[in-house]
């Protein structure tokens, strides 16, 4: 028997202690919980994950091995005892309810707190006094956009996002909002959330890479299923669906770049809707498909640059149901990636393109929500690059980790409840207006969307909006190729 705590686990594995945990909690390293917030493993199972990953054990169940002979489990520790036996289905922990003070922080920070009487610390209680079939029933859930700032504030540290998505789970299918639902059901039976056909795809984005090329790019075609290219790049259905152009932006920087990259003419969609709807079944078949097309094309690196729900989807079920998946290839970030690019020079921005006062709003997928389960919110980086581009920079009041939601996550943007999500917006609206800013720079898809669509029409923001890969494209300082080269990695 091997005793651990999940900081030692992480450190002798090199993850991330939430990789642990993900692991302990899909059975990928069985463990039961022992005294000192330490887990009990079976020898042969902890062989079995140092083998899976190369690693010399620390122990030894013989003397003689080589390595560091831990102590054995002293057998006169009486094991943890459960008090009483409780068939929950919302949580299976104390910090996903019972740990609750109901001090009230979460509402006070919730902005869609007290419509139609919806309390965070109401939704604990009834989970934690087994009020299923309320819950269950009831809209609290799909108004909540799970943007986790209820979770900073919360001084016990419990769990609401991960709650919330429970409750989403348990509902009929037939009963989840319309829109969400399909997606997820056109996804799986399709390959993308808006059941576009293979051939109307494929002819679209090539036909956008013969534009481009005569546009800025000469010698530019656009790569598809190119084998050995280094990275793998996902695509929004929404975008050559009802703004192809959009898609053009990366394409121009991947040129500019010099990148080797590809996109898969099968399961292309970067979108994982079964999040929102909490259908990991579902969830866990659509990244697996990425998973499979990087196999197929031998690529080394993915890139998710649709949305910061995309990139926490995937990167949450490659560490829950795939973590050997991590050490295979690299997810990328569009942070990661651009800075990448900046830093080693293969891009030239020209900041003098942009003179107007330009503000970032984080998106609450790679920002708080990021850096709760993976340990790394993209904070810094997004104000690098905008800086990069931007000569004139503000800060919205409260940023980063404080931000406020716009009110268009968690599925919101595609949910029937529209009022509730313009009114969970006017925080965000009032921070963009008190800024002084003209331009608001974000990373997300459904962020652009509300704040472009929605929040603009309904408080009159004097605002242009703009995705930060799109800021990075008008401001890129095109290279100089010789006509005729064909440049798609």
């Amino acid at each position: 028997m091997y005793e651990a705590k999940v900081n030692d686990l992480a450190s002798e594995f090199g993850v991330h202690r939430n990789t642990i945990r993900n692991w302990i909690n899909s059975g990928v390293l069985p463990a039961q919980e022992g005294p000192g917030r330490r887990y009990l493993i079976q020898y042969e199972d902890y062989k079995r994950l140092c083998d899976k990953y190369g690693r010399e054990p620390r122990i030894s169940p013989d003397p003689g091995a080589a390595g560091e002979i831990a102590q054995p489990v002293n057998e006169n520790v009486p094991k943890a005892v459960r008090l009483e036996s409780k068939k929950n289905p919302f949580y299976s922990a104390p910090n996903l309810a019972d740990i609750c003070l109901t001090c009230g922080s979460c509402a006070g920070a919730c902005p869609i707190s007290g419509v139609d009487d919806l309390d965070p610390r109401k939704i604990i209680r009834m989970a934690f006094f087994g009020m299923e079939e309320e819950l269950i029933e009831s809209d609290w859930p799909w108004k909540c956009t799970m943007c986790g700032k209820c979770e900073v504030v919360c001084p016990m540290n419990v769990e609401i996002v991960q709650l919330i998505r429970r409750i989403r789970g348990q509902r009929d299918r037939d009963k989840v909002p319309v829109a969400i639902q399909k997606g997820v059901i056109t996804c799986l039976e399709k390959g993308n959330n808006l059941g576009i056909p293979k051939d109307d795809f494929l002819a679209l984005i090539k036909e956008l890479g013969q534009e481009l090329a005569e546009d800025c790019c000469p010698g530019f075609a656009t790569p598809i299923d190119v084998r050995g290219a280094r990275l793998l790049v996902t695509v929004n259905s929404k975008q050559p669906f009802a703004e192809p152009e959009s898609l053009t932006w990366w394409w121009k920087i991947f040129y500019a770049a010099g990148e080797s990259w590809t996109i898969s003419s099968e399961y292309w969609e970067g979108v994982n809707w079964a999040l929102h709807s909490g259908d990991y079944s579902a969830m866990r078949t659509i990244v697996k498909r990425i998973i499979d097309n990087i196999e197929r094309l031998n690529c080394k690196a993915l890139l998710l640059p649709e949305c910061g729900h995309a990139y926490y989807a995937t990167r949450y079920a490659l560490e829950r149901w795939f973590p050997e998946s991590l050490q295979q290839f690299k997810i990328y970030t569009v942070f990661d990636l651009l800075l990448e690019y900046v830093n080693q020079r293969r891009i030239t921005l020209d900041p003098s393109k942009n003179t107007k006062l330009v503000t970032f709003h984080d998106s609450c997928n790679y920002g708080r929500k990021s850096l709760k389960t993976f340990g790394h919110g993209y904070f810094d980086e997004a104000r690098t690059l905008t800086r990069a581009c931007c000569p004139s920079y503000v800060d919205l009041v409260p940023d980063r980790e404080e931000n406020y939601c716009c009110g268009a996550g968690g599925g919101a943007w595609a949910s029937p409840f529209g009022a509730e999500r313009v009114f969970h917006g006017r925080m965000k609206a009032r921070q963009i207006s008190t800024s002084g800013a003209k331009v608001v720079v974000t990373a997300c898809q459904n962020c652009r969307d509300q704040l472009q669509v929605s929040l603009k029409r309904e408080f009159n923001l004097n605002v242009d909006v703009c995705f930060l890969w799109e800021l990075v494209a008008k401001s890129l300082v095109m290279p100089k190729r010789i006509v005729g080269e064909v440049q798609h990695g």
